[in-house]
């Protein structure tokens, strides 16, 4: 008796690789609150000024949507989110050397923004509609659901981190987090789209699938019941 394994289409893989880019680098983000009491008594700074560093942040995010939008044609799904998410754990890194709240300002507020810009939502949209013909409405439900798994996961993280060993080290976790696990899973997972592997997108009928079709002459189509 031959049983029938049934194989997973890749386009499953490609949305779970694009959830976990999104938990990622949009919990990194949404994580900001829980360095705000530490920056402020570090870089003796008022709360108005470390805030004024999340503003920013918003900002450069909003700008780069259109941008980002733009390369991801040019240049593929797979660079695009690459490349966010190394500048982004990089600028997390480098945060950890910063002794003034201006060098946040430029690392946290400008550089991290425009990996968050690239890691976002576009992105995994982008990847979602490339790779799913059908239930795109489930694929990006799953993708929306990673900004709430992120800041689920990583603010309460960042909050234990920081209580426990401090911000400085806590950043260094968390840029390694994206360097070390993350970035390795999307450069060997992540395909901007099926022709790149040879298959077509999750639920498209091949060519030879689709319902033969009969040119009726307009005498003939007037009594038949499609045309009634």
């Amino acid at each position: 008796m031959k049983i029938k394994v049934r194989r997973i289409h890749y386009a499953w893989v490609i949305l779970a690789v694009s959830f976990i880019g999104v938990l990622a680098a949009q919990g990194v983000r949404y994580s900001f609150g829980a360095f705000m009491d530490p920056w402020e008594q570090d870089f003796a700074s008022s709360r108005g000024t470390v805030s004024a560093v999340s503003f920013l942040s918003f900002i450069v995010f909003a700008l780069s949507q259109p941008i980002v939008g733009k390369l991801i044609d040019r240049f593929g799904i797979k660079l695009i989110f690459l490349v966010s998410m190394i500048i982004l754990g990089a600028a997390t890194i480098l945060s950890f050397f910063a002794t003034t709240i201006w060098q946040l300002f430029f690392l946290y507020g400008i550089i991290s923004s425009l990996g968050f810009g690239g890691a976002s939502g576009v992105t995994a949209t982008v990847a979602v509609t490339k790779w799913f013909h059908k239930r795109q409405g489930l694929a990006l439900g799953i993708v929306e659901a990673g900004f709430g798994a992120g800041q689920m996961l990583l603010v309460p993280s960042s909050l234990l981190l920081i209580s426990q060993f401090g911000w400085r080290i806590t950043v260094l976790l968390l840029g390694g987090f994206l360097i070390v696990i993350v970035c390795p899973i999307l450069a060997f997972f992540l395909k901007s789209e099926p022709s790149k592997i040879g298959i077509k997108a999750w639920g498209q009928e091949a060519e030879g699938d689709k319902p033969e079709t009969k040119d009726i002459p307009i005498k003939k189509s007037n009594g038949t019941r499609s045309f009634v």
